[in-house]
């Protein structure tokens, strides 16, 4: 057994979160800059996550201007070396603007002006310039954004007739995940609201995301909570807790080819790992195998959206049968999830084990009597 580690050391995060600093009908309850407060808490904590203070940056209500988002992104394009990892969190206003060629997404900053986006947004594309500028090799950004908890300001008529900032939809955010070692990790589909858990004194995702990096995530590698170990937790718990009748599910959008650490876990006891930062999965293997093409993937992906509903996560399935969850873009329902992921095989992706044969071969593991499995297998 090696000594606990204290420190995560390339760990670098920049924690903007805006409630009262919005003026007016966009004002958002207190725990939105809460969530930012724990989140630094959390990961300067040297028995959690091992995050050096110094590296630890908050923005929260005023002083989350459009000016000081900015330099704080330019800073850590300075700051950051190649080998760290980066998180970015914002809870507050997201948006997007009118609809077709036009359209862009945006978030609000602090002194975001009413209906004025093109001039007091920071548009997603600027966003991604910033956060690609990084020189990080991986890069998190965390959008709790929409807070339905504030009902009258984000989900009332007003919003609906254009008049509120609305959500960010799934364009805005793949724009945001791209760059290589990029990750997006969003609080809700582009349909769906994000809430607050009073309870909790917190908002809904960010109270599992806590909890999560606290140490309840399931890991891989002993002493570092892998991206996907996070995020894996997230789609369990947060869907689990339907507010006012409505669930909320967690996105993540990947460029990376690994479950790669995120932070120290429990302050990083390890079992014979000197230094955890290294991915904690393999690349994939750019030459994987052919997928075999006399199955009907239509029905495949029909049956398993009914074996296992909530996706390729399920029990899982898609793991076990020698796929990489990392390479699939897991949102909305489960049968969404799935024709992604039957897509991605005939695509030649979603890892360098996975083929319908062994995906086939894995259902008939737990269902070895499914007279559709045995029929799509040949036997």
């Amino acid at each position: 057994m090696i000594g606990q580690r204290k420190e995560f050391p390339g760990g670098h995060a920049l924690l903007i979160g805006i409630g009262k600093g919005y003026s007016g009908r966009l004002e958002l309850p207190e725990v939105v800059r809460h969530d930012a407060e724990a989140l630094g808490v959390v990961l300067r904590d040297p028995e959690l996550c091992g995050y050096p203070a110094s590296q630890v940056r908050l923005l929260l209500d005023a002083d989350a201007s459009r000016a000081n988002i900015r330099s704080a992104l330019q800073e850590l394009a300075h700051n950051a070396k190649p080998s760290d990892t980066v998180i970015i969190f914002f809870s507050g206003h997201g948006g997007q603007s009118a609809v077709g060629e036009d359209a862009f997404g945006y978030i609000c900053p602090a002194d975001y002006v009413f209906m004025d986006p093109e001039n007091t947004g920071i548009k997603t594309d600027e966003l991604s310039n910033l956060v690609n500028a990084i020189p990080a090799a991986r890069v998190v950004l965390i959008l709790d954004a929409c807070h339905a908890e504030a009902a009258a300001v984000v989900k009332s008529d007003d919003a609906q007739k254009g008049l509120l900032p609305r959500g960010l939809l799934t364009p805005a955010l793949e724009r945001l995940s791209a760059g290589s070692g990029r990750v997006v990790l969003a609080s809700c589909s582009e349909n769906e609201s994000s809430f607050t858990y009073s309870a909790k004194g917190q908002s809904l995702f960010t109270y599992f995301l806590l909890e999560g990096l606290k140490g309840a995530a399931p890991v891989i590698e002993d002493g570092v909570i892998g991206v996907l170990d996070l995020f894996i937790y997230l789609s369990r718990e947060v869907p689990a807790r339907p507010q006012r009748g409505q669930v909320q599910t967690p996105v993540i959008l990947m460029r990376s080819k690994t479950n790669f650490p995120l932070a120290l876990r429990r302050g990083g006891w390890l079992k014979g790992v000197e230094d955890p930062m290294p991915g904690s999965s393999p690349a994939l293997d750019p030459a994987a195998t052919r997928r075999a093409s006399s199955v009907d993937s239509r029905r495949l992906e029909r049956v398993l959206a009914t074996l296992y509903p909530t996706g390729p996560l399920h029990d899982e399935i898609w793991s076990r049968a020698g796929g990489d969850i990392s390479t699939l873009r897991l949102s909305g329902s489960g049968k969404a999830s799935w024709h992604a992921a039957v897509k991605a095989i005939d695509n030649g992706g979603g890892g360098a084990g996975i083929s319908y044969a062994s995906l086939i071969a894995a259902a008939l593991d737990e269902y070895p009597t499914h007279s559709d499995l045995l029929e799509l297998s040949g036997s």
